[in-house]
């Protein structure tokens, strides 16, 4: 596995990559990123996982996709096609690893209250020409349930796939947005 050394390039991609950038302006190294820590992550935990719940003879395995891998968000290709891949690696892994009695899901946040989301707040007001208190007010009307979600709402989905509760479900990515997207 390579070794992956902070330096100053690297923080400075990680900054970078964070922004929302037009499709037509994305460059290599922010497309390389996005896949780097959102899909190939993804890949290689639950490979690591894979292997260990098939030497037992069960396992579950949740990964965290987004609203964004259900509906392209503008400004947001690379990001938005990095999660549409962990959906399709989702339902993938889901099928080859169901006869041997692992299942495999992912939960599709949507607008979570968390320190990264200020600051893409923030980001996104001076893209838009807005206060980051509009932002926000819009991420709410755009919720049905009528406010932000909380990262609690999503842990509680996660710990419901991880259950037995949920025991004859694989494959699926289970939207947890307060009723931004539906379907």
């Amino acid at each position: 596995m390579p070794e992956v050394r902070w330096t100053r390039r690297w923080r400075q991609t990680l900054h970078a990559s964070r922004y929302r950038t037009p499709a037509l302006e994305l460059t290599d190294e922010e497309w390389d990123f996005n896949f780097a820590v959102n899909t190939r992550g993804v890949f290689l935990t639950n490979q690591i996982a894979a292997r260990q719940f098939v030497a037992q003879g069960s396992g579950v395995i949740v990964n965290t996709a987004s609203l964004a891998a259900k509906v392209g968000a503008p400004l947001l290709a690379h990001y938005s096609a990095s999660k549409f891949a962990v959906l399709g690696w989702t339902q993938a892994l889901a099928r080859e690893l169901a006869p041997k009695g692992i299942r495999v899901n992912a939960v599709c946040p949507g607008f979570v209250r968390t320190g990264m989301q200020e600051r893409e707040v923030i980001w996104e007001a001076k893209l838009r020409g807005m206060t980051p208190q509009e932002v926000t007010d819009s991420y709410v009307a755009q919720t049905p349930l009528g406010r932000l979600e909380e990262p609690d709402d999503v842990a509680r989905v996660v710990v419901f796939l991880a259950s037995d509760a949920a025991r004859f479900m694989t494959g699926q990515g289970i939207n947890v947005t307060g009723g931004v997207f539906t379907s």
